[in-house]
C-alpha cells in the first residue's frame, strides 16, 4: 500500500510539472485525452454502462481546447491593426446579411408585404445569431488547418529562424512547449469536431428551422399584431396594418397561425349627411 502512495504521489508531482509548462489549449487537450483513456477503461469493463457519460466529457474537453485555440488566433489578430478592420468588415458583411435574411423568413411567414414588421426581423436576426458563429468557426477552422502546416515548419526550425537576420523579427520569441506533440494533437482533434458538430448541425437544422418559423409567428400573433383595429374583423383575429387599404390578418388556428392579407372594411362608415353639407358649403356662390 505505501508502495502504491508513493507512485501515486510522484505521477501527481509529475503532472503538476507538466501542467505547469503547458498553457489553456494544452490543458484542455490533456485532460480531455486523459478522460478518453479512462472511457475507453469503462468501456472494457463491466460497468460500461458510464463509458458514454464519460466520453461525453472528454469530447466536452476537447472542444473546449478547440474554442481556446479559436479565442486565441482572435486575439492575436484583433491585436493588430490589419485584423481588427478585418474583423469588423466581416462583422458588418455578416449583420447586412442577417437581416436581409431576417427580411426573407419574415416575408416567406406572412406572404404579403413584412417590411413594417421590424420588431419580428430583428428577432430573427438575432436568432440567426448561432447559425452564423458556427459558419464563422467553420471557416477558422478552415484557416488554422491550412496554416498549421506553415505553424509546423516554424516549429521545426525555429531555433534557425530565430538567429536569421531576416526572419528573426517575424517568428514569436516564445513558442509553446510541446509544440510539435499538441500540433498533432490538434491535426487529429480539430477534424474530429469539426466533423461531429457539422453531422449535429446537418440533423438539427431542420429542427431550427422549424424553431425559427414557429418562434417568429407566435411573436408576430401575440407582440406586434394589434388586437384592436380601424378596420373589420372576427373575434380571435389579429391585424397587421400595411397601408390605408391594405392589412393582413393574424390568426391561431389549432396550434398554428394563419396570414391571410385582406381589405381593410373601415368600422366606421362616412357620415353622409355630414359629407353633403360639408360640399355644400364648400360650393363657390354665384
Amino acid at each position: 500500500m505505501g508502495r502504491f502512495r508513493e507512485k501515486a504521489r510522484r505521477f501527481y508531482e509529475k503532472n503538476q510539472v507538466l501542467c505547469s509548462k503547458l498553457n489553456r489549449s494544452q490543458k484542455f487537450y490533456y485532460f480531455g485525452f486523459v478522460v478518453g483513456l479512462i472511457s475507453a477503461f469503462w468501456y472494457v469493463t463491466p460497468f460500461s454502462d458510464i463509458f458514454f457519460s464519460v466520453f461525453v466529457a472528454a469530447g466536452l474537453l476537447l472542444t473546449c481546447g478547440v474554442a481556446s485555440d479559436i479565442l486565441i488566433v482572435y486575439k492575436k489578430v484583433w491585436e493588430t491593426n490589419i485584423g481588427k478592420g478585418l474583423i469588423l468588415v466581416i462583422y458588418a458583411v455578416a449583420t447586412n446579411f442577417a437581416y436581409a435574411l431576417s427580411s426573407q423568413i419574415v416575408n416567406e411567414i406572412v406572404t404579403f408585404e413584412s417590411s413594417k414588421l421590424i420588431y419580428s426581423i430583428n428577432l430573427v436576426a438575432v436568432m440567426l445569431v448561432p447559425l452564423f458563429i458556427l459558419a464563422f468557426t467553420y471557416l477558422v477552422f478552415v484557416v488554422i488547418l491550412i496554416f498549421g502546416q506553415f505553424y509546423m515548419l516554424i516549429i521545426a526550425h525555429a531555433e534557425q529562424f530565430k538567429t536569421d537576420v531576416c526572419l528573426k523579427h517575424i517568428i514569436p520569441e516564445k513558442i509553446e512547449d510541446y509544440a510539435f506533440r499538441t500540433f498533432l494533437v490538434r491535426f487529429f482533434v480539430f477534424p474530429s469536431i469539426l466533423g461531429f458538430y457539422w453531422g449535429i448541425s446537418g440533423h438539427a437544422m431542420p429542427a431550427y428551422k422549424n424553431f425559427v418559423e414557429n418562434t417568429t409567428k407566435a411573436f408576430i400573433y401575440n407582440l406586434e399584431a394589434k388586437k384592436f383595429s380601424r378596420c373589420k374583423i372576427s373575434k380571435g383575429q389579429k391585424v397587421i396594418e400595411i397601408n390605408d387599404k391594405e392589412i393582413v390578418v393574424v390568426e391561431k388556428l389549432s396550434g398554428d397561425y394563419s396570414f391571410s392579407p385582406q381589405t381593410c372594411s373601415p368600422t366606421l362608415k362616412p357620415n353622409k349627411k355630414l359629407t353633403k353639407g360639408a360640399e355644400k358649403n364648400s360650393a363657390p356662390v354665384s
